[in-house]
């Protein structure tokens, strides 16, 4: 991990499972949450920017990162409760949630299911709740045309080398030369903790779960900004549109010449946008 020397690696005890993260600055809680098959460190380029006015999380979350991998199933609702284990693990009652992607589920799921615990809304190429019918890149459309056979999408994860999965990397950005070999490897390291095959297989296995908050989506009141990469090759600027229009209080702005990991990709368009949201009056 190329995190900043000044951040150490912290753990807290969810139910029956450790929890990573690190945490810098000091003020307001910020809880940054990353996407599927990712890690904490999707945001190493937003700690400095907002850790100056505020206490900034990142957290790996179950099965991911470097916490835990216990063999249970995947729903949305395991990662919804762990993330309100996670706040109450390490005393924070009310936080802005920045999601990405997968992380950007979560953090909608909790704006639904403990509106108490948000204060604001930041999704970033989030996953909508019809999650398997937006999906648009290759490896993840492979994944859904299998999801349905016993084991399949399991040996296709486990089958990802350092080469597959670069090319997993490069459907996630606009510029491709960003993922370097140091990168990949990054990445490739935490795919090979044991138990990370089962919990990505099982996360797939339950993503259509989150169709039951589907409704509920209508009726989040917190303050929302959705941020979307326009050169997304997983989910199209079109989602983001349609979670623009359905979260009452939201309002939508798109990067150009990013994709699907904007805040990583293009931090210097991404970080104003955050902060002069996050010093917007709720």
């Amino acid at each position: 991990m190329d995190w900043n020397s000044s951040l150490s690696l912290q753990t807290v005890q969810g139910e029956a499972y450790r929890l990573c993260y690190v945490v810098k600055g000091v003020g307001e809680p910020i809880v940054l949450i990353h996407g599927y098959g990712a890690g904490m460190w999707v945001w190493e380029k937003q700690m400095d920017a907002l850790a100056k006015d505020y206490q900034v999380f990142a957290v790996d979350l179950l099965g991911h990162g470097f916490s835990d991998r216990p063999k249970i199933e995947y729903t949305p609702e395991t990662y919804v409760r762990s993330l309100k284990c996670f706040m109450e693990g390490v005393g924070i009652e009310k936080a802005v949630l920045i999601g990405n992607s997968m992380g950007g589920g979560i953090a909608w799921g909790m704006a639904v299911s403990f509106p108490e615990r948000v204060k604001k809304l930041i999704l970033i190429d989030a996953a909508p709740p019809d999650v398997l019918d937006q999906v648009q890149n290759d490896s993840f459309r492979m994944l859904v045309e299998v999801k349905d056979l016993p084991l399949f999408p399991y040996l296709l994860i486990a089958s990802r080398n350092r080469g597959s999965l670069k090319g997993v990397l490069e459907e996630c950005v606009s510029d491709r030369s960003l993922i370097t070999r140091e990168i990949t490897d990054r990445a490739f390291q935490l795919l090979r903790i044991r138990g990370t095959t089962w919990a990505l297989a099982s996360t797939f296995r339950h993503a259509t779960e989150a169709l039951r908050f589907k409704e509920s989506l209508s009726l989040i009141p917190h303050p929302t900004l959705v941020i979307w990469g326009e050169q997304d090759l997983i989910f199209p600027v079109t989602v983001g549109e349609r979670l623009h229009r359905i979260i009452p209080r939201s309002i939508l702005r798109t990067i150009p010449q990013s994709g699907h990991i904007p805040m990583w990709e293009t931090p210097e368009a991404v970080n104003p946008l955050l902060l002069s949201f996050l010093r917007e009056e709720a």
